[in-house]
């Protein structure tokens, strides 16, 4: 009984040895999962989102150099969606964080805008006061 449990011991240390390790420092979650550098979540109050500023940001990302992909999800009944950014080089995740975070009024009556970093930075339009 020992024997066999020092042999399955030793077997799932053989193969957790093998196993490829991802860093989730670039850009993969503990399991392994490719994860946004950053988020653009484009909401909307009920009258769908701010399309100027959701083109502006379009296309500051189509522009930038390099990007290896970005992605488009969708999740929402009047254009609401989230953007997945993957920014492959160092420093590129921070850089456009930056841009796109000064896009963003810090109220807007249109709809909110929210960017994230995987580092856990965020910023967001909100309804002004005077609205509520």
């Amino acid at each position: 009984m020992i024997r066999v449990l020092i042999l399955a011991t030793v077997g799932t240390m053989a193969l957790t040895a093998c196993a490829p390790v991802q860093d989730p420092n670039l850009g993969y979650d503990a399991d392994g999962i490719r994860v946004c550098d950053l988020t653009v979540s484009f909401g909307s109050y009920a009258m769908g989102v701010d399309q100027e500023l959701k083109s502006r940001i379009l296309t500051l990302v189509a522009q930038e150099p390099g990007l290896d992909n970005t992605e488009e999800r969708p999740w929402g009944r009047e254009g609401e969606s989230n953007l997945c950014i993957h920014a492959p080089r160092p420093g590129q995740a921070d850089r456009l964080y930056d841009q796109i975070a000064e896009m963003i009024p810090t109220y807007s009556e249109r709809a909110p805008t929210t960017v994230t970093h995987r580092d856990g930075r965020s910023e967001a339009s909100v309804m002004p006061p005077w609205r509520n």
